[in-house]
């Protein structure tokens, strides 16, 4: 069988996978199964929920178990925040590490931060000294293309859902963003890529689409999910519970006159480039579990033109204005972090949130994300595989 394109020189090697359902179609196998192959399959590195997506977010994989003959299962979202980072002696039987894990073009999406310390575990192991595995990243495609939406996230607000420097939508592929880290911090990795199109399919069939993670079940979700996943800093519901989160959002107090002047404000928000359906729904679990919810569909009509983040601040502050009892951010633990709100930890940036907390206009929010966004584009052009 013919070896795949830089793994050629691994062949027989003891190797390790950061994987799950979503590196599936090669072959018409799972990935990790075909990789058996080629090297001598070890070790299994599981992501946050679990290998076929079985879990729902911030719920521990702790208890996860496979019937992989011999293969070792190290689970990477444990029941605290050291499970994050494989330790060194999970390393060391390892003469490489092949990466490959779908990502859905947002730094909130925790697959390439699991992957970013996994480097950063191996940079630590040859500084002091170590033997530590070198690296093969399977490129895929970015399933929302190389438009990039935000602003780089400062350094007090990094974690599991937001790496330093990296903006909100980042317009790289898998292998695109991890060579960027591996350059930008100066990570002492020996790493490999194999391009889009050896394995993976250069551009996504959403006819054969897999959801890598349970609340991502389509394409389109990935569209807005730049902005729809600040909604997890809220009591509103970002549609966990129906069959399409995060286009689907709502809550039960959006209603009265301080609705109709919501539905006012956001019908006039980039009219040309998306629509809002209103609707009701009921969630089958998470936020207002069996409670009915007013809301909206959230429809984007022209894919160049719509800025799902920009509309996502558009929308809260409007909600703080109009429900300024009823609407909050959330509080308490959210990904490990507990010193500060989840949506501190997600938009990242003080100026984004001082919008958010009307202490900037409109015209400076656009200024500074066209800004940021122009320098990010400059910052990771020789990372545009």
């Amino acid at each position: 069988m013919k070896f795949i394109k830089n793994l050629k020189k691994y062949k027989g090697c003891k190797a390790g996978i950061l994987t799950n359902q979503s590196a599936f179609g090669w072959k018409q196998s799972y990935h990790f199964d075909v990789y058996r192959q080629f090297v001598d399959l070890h070790t299994i590195f599981l992501p946050e929920h679990g290998l076929f997506a079985e879990l729902q977010d911030q719920v521990s994989g702790s208890e996860l178990s496979y019937l992989f003959g011999d293969l070792t299962i190290i689970n990477l979202y444990g029941d605290t925040e050291d499970t994050l980072a494989p330790s060194s002696a999970a390393l060391l039987p390892l003469d490489l590490i092949i990466i490959d894990i779908r990502d859905v073009g947002s730094r909130y999406y925790t697959f390439l931060t699991t992957a970013f310390y996994i480097l950063e575990s191996i940079s630590k192991m040859k500084n002091s000294g170590q033997k530590a595995p070198d690296v093969v990243i399977i490129d895929s495609p970015n399933p929302i293309g190389k438009k990039v939406e935000g602003t780089p996230l400062e350094t007090q607000f990094e974690s599991f859902v937001g790496v330093r420097t990296v903006i909100h939508r980042h317009g790289l592929t898998p292998a695109g963003l991890l060579s960027y880290y591996k350059h930008k911090f100066n990570l002492k990795v020996d790493l490999s890529i194999v391009p889009v199109g050896i394995v993976h399919l250069k551009k996504f069939n959403s006819l054969l689409w897999v959801p890598p993670s349970p609340n991502i079940p389509t394409q389109n979700t990935c569209y807005v999910y730049p902005g729809q996943c600040l909604l997890e800093g809220t009591n509103l519901s970002e549609g966990r519970g129906t069959t399409k989160p995060f286009e689907t959002f709502g809550a039960p107090f959006l209603k009265g006159p301080a609705k109709l002047e919501l539905d006012l404000r956001l019908k006039s928000h980039q009219r040309n480039s998306m629509v809002l359906r209103s609707l009701r729904f009921l969630p089958t679990f998470h936020k207002f579990k069996g409670e009915i919810c007013e809301g909206y569909q959230l429809m984007i009509t022209d894919l160049k033109s719509f800025h799902s983040l920009h509309f996502t601040l558009f929308l809260l502050k409007q909600l703080r204005e109009l429900f300024p009892t009823e609407f909050q951010f959330l509080k308490g633990v959210y990904e490990f972090r507990s010193d500060r709100p989840a949506i501190e930890l997600l938009a990242g940036d003080s100026i984004l949130l001082s919008y958010l907390y009307g202490k900037e206009s409109e015209s400076n929010l656009l200024e500074h994300l066209t800004e940021q966004q122009n320098l990010w584009k400059f910052h990771t052009k020789e990372f545009r595989y």
